[in-house]
């Protein structure tokens, strides 16, 4: 089998073929019990979203799924809210991942209600998150919020990357560094870290490694946008990062 680009219009035929009946699923509360309806159908919008662009170049195909995709997420915590039983690694901090979505789909609004729900969920947070998840996720959520507890949020994540496992992974830390100081060299210095990591973590072994992920860095997307909202200039020459999302 080759790469996940080899196989990527394959694959989006056979997720697109399914969307229909994930769409259906979510409709029907015995088949969206707990929620695991809404995250089916939240996971193939996101794939698809980066095949819309990979594929077709489709700008505004690959925001709209991708807003989707974070929505979905999003109704998960309003209907736990509501006092519906959704499982707990749904409510868990690594629910970064879609904050960082929402941001990179240019839903700003999406991403601000994301970051305020999520978080403040210790039990749940101990038993699902491993450290660098809660780190990173409360570290995302301070600075989209712009929290007076931001750069104290960031030092922790800061701590934690320096165990082994965090360097691929340390560029998160300084991007968000760089837009808290407004300083778009340091911004753009750790941009081009983050994506050394991911082009790492893309190979095998790799939390990327098989995912959408090894051909659109989503992610260092959304931190773009992020960092472009408050002001900062940013240069970009990466096909895993086109500029044209970040617009």
């Amino acid at each position: 089998m080759g790469g996940i680009e080899q196989r990527l219009p394959i694959l989006a035929a056979m997720r697109r073929k399914h969307l229909a009946q994930l769409e259906s699923n979510v409709l029907d509360p015995s088949k969206d019990k707990g929620g695991a309806a809404t995250t089916s159908l939240a996971s193939t919008l996101r794939f698809l979203a980066v095949a819309e662009f990979k594929l077709e170049g489709n700008v505004e195909g690959f925001r709209r799924l991708l807003g989707r995709s974070a929505n979905c997420r999003l109704g998960l915590f309003k209907r736990s809210i509501n006092g519906e039983s959704i499982p707990s690694s749904y409510l868990a901090m690594v629910s970064y991942k879609y904050l960082l979505d929402a941001l990179a789909s240019g839903d700003h609004e999406l991403a601000k209600e994301l970051a305020f729900i999520m978080g403040g969920r210790k039990a749940i947070e101990d038993e699902n998150d491993h450290p660098f998840d809660r780190a990173l996720g409360y570290a995302i959520k301070s600075v989209v919020l712009n929290a007076d507890d931001k750069v104290e949020k960031i030092k922790r994540l800061k701590e934690v990357l320096r165990a082994p496992y965090g360097n691929d992974f340390v560029g998160y830390a300084e991007a968000l560094e760089a837009i808290v100081s407004m300083d778009s060299g340091l911004f753009q210095d750790a941009l081009e870290r983050l994506l050394a990591g991911h082009k790492r973590q893309c190979r095998k072994g790799g939390v990327f490694k098989d995912s959408e992920d090894e051909v659109l860095c989503v992610w260092g997307i959304g931190l773009v946008r992020l960092a472009k909202s408050r002001g900062l200039t940013v240069r970009i020459e990466e096909p895993l990062l086109p500029a044209i999302l970040t617009a």
